[in-house]
């Protein structure tokens, strides 16, 4: 990211233009103290959120195995990728990885997992219950939530399911870890419909026309790559010959890169 926004000079002027910019703004908008209801909903949206993060990261046995073959995650290590390894613990599950290997492996198979898992369900929930004008209020009256909800939703708009189910079609055999798959997808698919409820939009980013262009113009390139992606790991995870496996590291260190800055988010 940082080679990306000042690696040249005009987008070190742009960059430092668009920070510029930003504390000034922030400098001249007047932004709404929370209201005590407001904390109250915020610390309830956190629980149930938290709990259904929870329950599939943590409490799913099927997960692990699910992460490790349908990301690239066990390759980090392997193509030293950072100037840290991606794990505290050789040995370790999810929680010995940093948080960049973590995020970053979500990232490459356009799912992006942690930035959206346990929002929906603690949205649809108030949106269901009492409390939904609160929200709606909330999300039209306090700019520091509508941001994070807006962010959430930008993230959503960049994610592909179906190209993480190429993925899991490629590299997942495991039934357990299948059927996690579809299940994840499911919650996905029903996140984006609780944030377009809310937001009110018909379509996600649909009030960011600089984000539908990116997408327009990026897809077609990045989809190319992450099927070239699932292939090589596919056959790096099946090599046996040395000089063919140093072949297949160099080819996918190049998808890799390519994602990462085609996401734009990570790497």
């Amino acid at each position: 990211m940082i080679n990306q926004n000042f690696g040249f000079k005009d987008r070190a002027e742009r960059t430092m233009n668009i920070y510029t910019a930003a504390v000034v703004s922030e400098h001249h908008t007047h932004r709404p103290t929370p209201t005590p209801e407001w904390r109250d909903m915020m610390a309830t949206l956190s629980r149930i959120s938290c709990d259904a993060y929870r329950d599939i990261v943590r409490e799913d046995k099927r997960f692990v195995p699910y992460f490790r073959s349908a990301t690239p995650e066990q390759e980090f290590a392997e193509l030293k990728i950072g100037s840290r390894p991606a794990k505290r613990k050789a040995s370790g599950g999810v929680e010995s990885l940093r948080a960049i290997p973590w995020i970053f492996a979500w990232t490459q198979t356009r799912l992006n997992l942690p930035t959206w898992l346990g929002v929906g369900e603690a949205i649809r929930e108030v949106l269901d219950g009492p409390d939904a004008d609160k929200l709606r209020s909330m999300y039209s009256e306090w700019t520091s939530f509508s941001t994070t909800v807006d962010l959430v939703e930008m993230v959503l708009a960049k994610s592909e399911p179906s190209i993480a189910a190429h993925y899991d079609t490629m590299l997942v055999h495991e039934e357990d870890a299948v059927s996690l798959g579809k299940h994840v997808r499911k919650i996905h698919a029903n996140t984006e419909s609780t944030i377009l409820d809310l937001t009110g939009h018909t379509m996600l980013g649909e009030d960011n026309a600089v984000l539908q262009r990116q997408l327009q113009v990026r897809n077609p390139y990045v989809d190319c790559l992450n099927i070239l992606q699932a292939e090589t790991l596919l056959r790096l995870r099946n090599c046996n010959d040395a000089e063919e496996e140093k072949i297949l590291k160099d080819a996918l260190l190049t998808t890799i890169t390519g994602i990462a800055n085609g996401m734009g988010n990570t790497g």
